[in-house]
Order: C-alpha cells, then structure tokens, then sequence
C-alpha cells in the first residue's frame, strides 16, 4: 500500500528513479522506499531508525534519496509507527526481501540482489546494524551513522566481515568518541571509512533530501555492491571527494 502523500512531504530526490513509500502486508512494521520502476539486480539496504523506534518515517528524505538511485530501502517501523525495533526486526526485512526475489508476482520478483546487501542505522539503529553484520553472511556493505559501540565488545567487532562507513559529528556528536574506538579496534585488515564533520549528533539526515549523508551512504553501497567506479571516487585515493573537502575529517584502513 502506498504511504499517503500527505505523510511524506520532502524535496524530490535528485537521483534518476522516481521513488514510491509503500507499505506491504507481508513486512509488517516496515516502510519501504524504492524506485518505482525497480532496476534488474537493485541493491537492498536495510535500516535501523534511531531511537531504535519503530517509525519508518524518521529519516524519509535521507531515504528517499537513496532509492532515487537505484536501491530498495527496507526501514524498521510502519509509517507514523512508534514502536520499539529490535535486531529481529532487520533480519525480518532482509528475509523478506530473499523470499520476495524468489515468489513469482511479486513486484521484486528476480529484481534483487540479496547475495550481497547493505545494513545500516543512526544511532540506536547504528548498533542494530553492527548486530545484523554479525548474523548475517549476506551483508556486504555496512554503515554506522552517529553510533558505536557503548560498551566496548571486541568479539562483535572482530565478527565483522563486511566494509564498515562511519559517518560521525564531529566531537559534539555524543556518539563521536565511541565511533572513532570502534573504528580503531576493528579488525587490521577489514576496509573501513570514517568521516566526521561538525553537524552533531543528527547528522546531516533532516537537511534537504538527507544532505551529504544520503549522498555518501549511497556511494559506499554501490561502490561496495556494486563495484560502481564513479561512486568509488568519494573514498579511494589520496585525493578521493572527502579526503579533499576540509569539511570533513577523514581516516580510513585496506581503502588505498
């Protein structure tokens, strides 16, 4: 079922897809974006509201944006929903979606790439997603927005197999010090990216179709998914987009 315009009141996406928010009886308590003419092998991200609250309009413009590109979003929470998510939750959409490849009739129907999907999440989300990546052999892109770890746990972090994006606030971000120990204890050979601009704790994610953070999370997922080259320009190389823009205070392991 389609999300009531009048529920979702943004600036329209940038990206080439036109996007649709829908519901689906067969994903309860989710919100789907997607591009409204799915594209053969689109990339799934799953992603963990903040709070860990079940809304899946909370980061609707972020989101928007990045289904303008190509990808499926599956966002924990029904529209206008305020629930409590849990990590069962994640797992919930990313089964989903395997099951919704595979069933003749659907609109999803062998349109998904479910070998390799991105998880994601801000704040309480963020730890959500660090969960899935530990569960899920699926997951080959992962992105930690505004979070990390409250108490340190070295085994979770050293299950990781997958690339990991920070996206931090700079030092007022109150999840900042934790983001930055979690980048510095993850595994030395796993690729990991952080980023750290002053926006504080909420990011960039209620500016104007999700501002920088849409832009960049889509670039690590179709880099990371996708192998997209131009979309690897925003991190690889000494002069890579961010490492260039004074903006942003950059660190990054295994990303020559």
């Amino acid at each position: 079922m389609a999300v009531s315009s009048s529920a979702v009141v943004q600036a329209k996406p940038t990206g080439p897809s036109e996007v649709s928010v829908v519901t689906d009886v067969s994903l309860k308590d989710h919100t789907i974006y997607r591009p409204t003419s799915i594209p053969d092998d689109a990339p799934v991200l799953v992603y963990g509201e903040g709070g860990c609250i079940e809304n899946g309009l909370i980061d609707q413009a972020m989101l928007r944006q990045i289904a303008s590109q190509g990808i499926v979003v599956l966002a924990t929470g029904g529209p206008v929903q305020f629930g409590i998510s849990t990590v069962e939750s994640l797992e919930e959409s990313l089964d989903w979606a395997k099951a919704e490849n595979l069933r003749p009739g659907s609109p999803y129907f062998g349109k998904l790439d479910t070998d390799a999907v991105a998880v994601a999440g801000w704040s309480c989300g963020g730890l959500q997603a660090y969960e899935l990546a530990t569960r899920r052999p699926e997951v080959a892109a992962i992105g930690i927005l505004n979070s990390g770890q409250l108490q340190p746990d070295q085994a979770k972090l050293d299950a990781l197999r997958a690339p990991v994006l920070f996206l931090l606030g700079g030092p007022s971000d109150v999840a900042y010090t934790n983001g930055v120990r979690d980048f510095e204890n993850l595994p030395a050979s796993l690729p990991t990216f952080l980023a750290s601009a002053d926006h504080g704790h909420i990011g960039t994610r209620f500016e104007k179709n999700g501002g920088e953070y849409a832009d960049i999370l889509t670039d690590w997922i179709k880099w990371n998914i996708d192998s997209d080259e131009a979309s690897s320009g925003t991190f690889v190389g000494a002069d890579c987009r961010l490492c260039t823009d004074t903006a942003w205070d950059v660190r990054k392991r295994n990303i020559s």
